[in-house]
């Protein structure tokens, strides 16, 4: 991956100011923070150890996901930081870290694939991929990631590195939600995800 230019400079590495926690993982009983979505998560197919989620989606049909979200009736938040570690065991198609979730149809995310990584926004419905970057992805690497959210521009942290700084107005608040995609009918989804914590940005 060559050297992108908001990476040259110090300051561009800077993140907004912190506030309080809003939410953090359970390590106990993490599974009950988080909701299978009815559709696109079979229960039998996550597994919660030691405050990780770990996602083994079988390759059945040419249609298979993980999904789980936050509740918004519980957490609907403006400016955020998300901040958590991932890797993938396995090729699979998408792996998906939305933000400003509202629903499937309202969203924010960025999206690892195919050695890339994108921001796309989903509004009513329709989708729109903004931006993408080259990000080579490890199997069975872990991985920190770090997703601020505030006002209209949002940013992508991999490492402690600015990876995308990307502005789109329409989703004010929401939630996150983890999601996972194949399509190939052969490659099982494998994939964990590390404890969550959301801090307030001042």
């Amino acid at each position: 991956m060559g050297r992108l230019p908001f990476n040259l400079d110090p300051r561009d590495r800077q993140t907004w100011e912190e506030g309080e926690i809003l939410f953090q993982s359970d390590r106990n009983h993490p599974e009950k923070q988080w909701i299978y979505h009815p559709h696109y998560q079979d229960p039998s197919e996550v597994v919660f150890v030691n405050g990780n989620i770990n996602f083994h989606v079988k390759a059945a049909s040419q249609d298979e996901w993980a999904y789980l979200y936050l509740d918004l009736g519980q957490y609907l938040w403006e400016d955020y930081s998300w901040q958590t570690k991932f890797r993938r065991m396995t090729t699979f198609q998408e792996y998906a870290f939305n933000f400003r979730y509202v629903d499937f149809d309202n969203r924010y995310r960025y999206r690892f694939e195919d050695d890339l990584l994108y921001f796309d926004s989903k509004i009513h419905g329709k989708w729109r991929a903004h931006a993408r970057i080259p990000f080579p992805m490890a199997l069975g690497a872990w991985y920190d990631l770090r997703i601020d959210t505030r006002k209209d521009r949002h940013r992508c942290y991999v490492n402690g590195m600015l990876m995308m700084e990307n502005r789109e107005p329409s989703i004010r608040n929401g939630s996150i939600s983890i999601i996972l995609w194949e399509i190939d009918g052969a490659t099982d989804a494998v994939a964990e995800v590390g404890p969550s914590t959301v801090r307030r940005l001042l």
